[in-house]
């Protein structure tokens, strides 16, 4: 890629990203995520993923360390070694366009889907949450199952935005093996890696230290409609090759 235009979109969607995770403690993956699959090809930004955020991750973990939770952050991992194994192998399975679709499928889902009240505890809640969360994140470079659950939590907003960051990282790093396992090269994107970690960690502290800038009714329906339309270029894209 290494396209100047391209570099500072990511940089602008990265910082972006780290700064709405850190004012709402959710959305901002799929900012970051609709940038990426806008510039790449899907697969390319579904493994990118997990290195571009890591500059977000860790500083978010790094901020609100005191405040993490643990045991959820162990739990999650556990089952997060089953999810990832199994979303691997189906990523290396899967068509492009088939992906296209499901994603697309997938992000329609949860932005209008109403939200599950099954109550939830650390030990067997999380674990299953870790599977589905890994499963889903390394298919379609988005999981998008942990943070309603911990929204679900007594959490304070700034242990969930540490609680969060921490579980994703070993997520993130045991994505980045299997994507590398089965062939994606991160070294020819070395320029992007460094631009998203460095705009990351910026955004992260940023958005620490500036209130909301709305309220959180509006953020979220904002959220909806990006997702929304998210969906549809993802799916416009994937399927355009078959309709000609």
């Amino acid at each position: 890629m290494h396209d100047t235009a391209h570099l500072l979109i990511l940089a602008g969607a990265s910082f972006v990203e780290a700064f709405i995770s850190a004012c709402f403690s959710v959305g901002g993956g799929y900012v970051l995520f609709g940038a990426t699959t806008w510039i790449l090809p899907l697969p390319s930004a579904i493994a990118l993923q997990s290195v571009f955020s890591m500059g977000s991750l860790l500083s978010r973990t790094h901020a609100f360390w005191a405040e993490i939770e643990w045991p959820i952050v162990r739990t999650f991992t556990a089952g997060s070694l089953i999810g990832v194994t199994i979303g691997m192998w189906a990523f290396s399975h899967i068509s492009t366009g088939a992906l296209a679709v499901l994603l697309a499928a997938l992000l329609w889902l949860l932005a209008w889907a109403p939200p599950l009240r099954a109550p939830l505890s650390v030990g067997k809640s999380f674990f299953a949450v870790g599977i589905l969360h890994a499963g889903l994140g390394a298919l379609f470079g988005l999981g998008a199952i942990l943070q309603p659950a911990l929204l679900r939590t007594a959490l304070a907003r700034t242990a969930i935005v540490g609680t969060f960051a921490a579980c994703i990282i070993v997520l993130e790093v045991l994505r980045t093996g299997g994507y590398a396992a089965n062939g994606f090269s991160y070294l020819r994107y070395w320029p992007e890696i460094a631009v998203a970690t460095v705009t990351g960690l910026a955004g992260t502290y940023s958005g620490k230290r500036v209130p909301p800038p709305i309220s959180e009714p509006a953020f979220r329906l904002a959220m909806r409609i990006f997702v929304t339309l998210l969906g549809a270029d993802i799916l416009y894209r994937g399927v355009a090759p078959w309709l000609v």
